[in-house]
């Protein structure tokens, strides 16, 4: 029998829980407004995430990203596709037959469709599920199955962070430029590393990557995201597009580019005209004020103003109620992870003292015994669960974020 509903009934994150929990395999198709989206699970992890139609807007087939990708063009995407129709072999063999990919690319760019994908669904308030248990197929050279919890933790990151990227970047379709002289103001990791070989060649001790010495000057130490988004700046490819070639997804390469704003590394280009009425108003508001310094009294300046603030507060208001919205959503879907964790570990508990006759004195009694897996015992901030004693047994609860 399918499990099928509404998502305003039953959330994606509980969704994905039930399925991940009971180690499912088929295929859950979700529906909304003209969209949607086919997740594939194989023992409850996810293995492929694909537009169901040409209405979605998700994310592109396979092909389609690896174009806009850079890694082909569309000539050599055709040549793929007639020689894998004619061969009946995996589009990653062809690709490699005829070495227009390494197998790691192919890899990166199938990741990066199921994760985007994943993301994209996960901001439907919206629409229909419909879960089918059937066997499944996939490539698994080339994917690596995704855990339920890995994805909606993720998802949460990414509903907490999201609102406040956009307030620094409100269109995906903005353009950036490096500022004059960026090279003299970052120090490269490859230079890092190179510091370091040297260092071992001249018999110092190195002590540790994660703590690299202090450099000359104030020089920037980028991530090794940083690092590819700037590299790949030209002053014409928009935020976008960036998330394309270098395959970093909209929010990881939109958040990078924060951060090089942050550091006066970039600086804007091109900013669309539609932008949201938000970044419009703050502009009309900053030009009008301009004006009416120079051609209004005093009088009707502060009536100007007045009005001005109040409607300023008015959008402070309804950001900070959306702010909240998406917060709770994040918190949401860290509950239904957490809960599922703690249902296995009391599960596993009770297996324990039945086999053992006692009950665990630590959760890592459970991992060296294979009655859970290590990821099983840690709190998705990283913190271990905490055993309680209860009248009813030991029992695990959530060590709070």
């Amino acid at each position: 029998m399918a499990l099928k509903g509404t998502l305003k009934d039953f959330g994606l994150s509980d969704i994905f829980q039930l399925i991940a929990h009971q180690r499912k395999t088929g295929v859950l198709s979700l529906e909304d407004r003209g969209k949607s989206v086919a997740v594939t699970f194989e023992d409850g992890k996810i293995v492929s995430a694909e537009p169901g139609s040409s209405a979605t807007e998700e994310k592109e087939k396979i092909g389609a990203i690896m174009v806009k990708s850079g890694l082909l063009d569309s000539a050599q995407l055709e040549s793929a596709l007639e020689e894998q129709a004619r061969t009946m072999k995996l589009l990653g063999v062809v690709l490699q037959d005829k070495r227009y990919l390494t197998s790691e690319q192919f890899q990166t760019v199938f990741t990066f469709q199921i994760k985007e994908t994943l993301f994209k669904i996960f901001q439907w308030t919206s629409g229909n599920y419909r879960f089918e248990a059937s066997n499944v197929s996939y490539d698994q050279k080339y994917i690596v199955p995704l855990s339920a919890e890995y994805v909606l933790m993720e998802a949460a990151r990414i509903i907490d962070e999201w609102p406040g990227i956009k307030v620094k970047i409100p269109s995906m379709d903005m353009v950036f430029a490096r500022v004059p002289g960026v090279e003299d103001k970052i120090f490269r990791r490859s230079e890092m590393e190179q510091e370091a070989r040297e260092d071992d060649e001249a018999g110092i001790d190195v002590f540790g990557e994660s703590k690299p010495k202090s450099y000359d000057g104030d020089r920037v130490l980028l991530t090794t995201e940083q690092e590819k988004v700037l590299g790949l700046m030209d002053g014409e490819l928009s935020v976008s597009g960036l998330a394309y070639r270098t395959l970093l997804g909209d929010f990881e390469t939109a958040r990078a580019l924060v951060d090089l704003l942050g550091y006066g590394l970039i600086k804007p280009v091109k900013v669309p005209a539609s932008t949201p009425r938000s970044v419009e108003h703050e502009e009309k508001v900053r030009g009008g004020r301009r004006l009416l310094t120079m051609v209004l009294t005093f009088a009707l300046v502060g009536g100007l103003l007045f009005i001005a603030f109040s409607t300023l507060s008015l959008s402070g208001y309804r950001f900070l109620v959306f702010s909240q919205m998406t917060s709770e959503k994040a918190v949401m879907i860290r509950k239904s992870v957490s809960q599922a964790q703690i249902d296995r570990l009391d599960l596993a508990a009770r297996i324990y003292r039945l086999e053992k006759g006692s009950y665990p004195m630590e959760g890592q009694d459970l991992v060296k015994g294979d009655y859970i897996l290590p990821s099983d015992i840690s709190y998705p901030f990283a913190r271990q669960y905490k055993m309680e004693l209860t009248s009813r047994g030991f029992t695990f609860v959530n060590p709070g974020e």
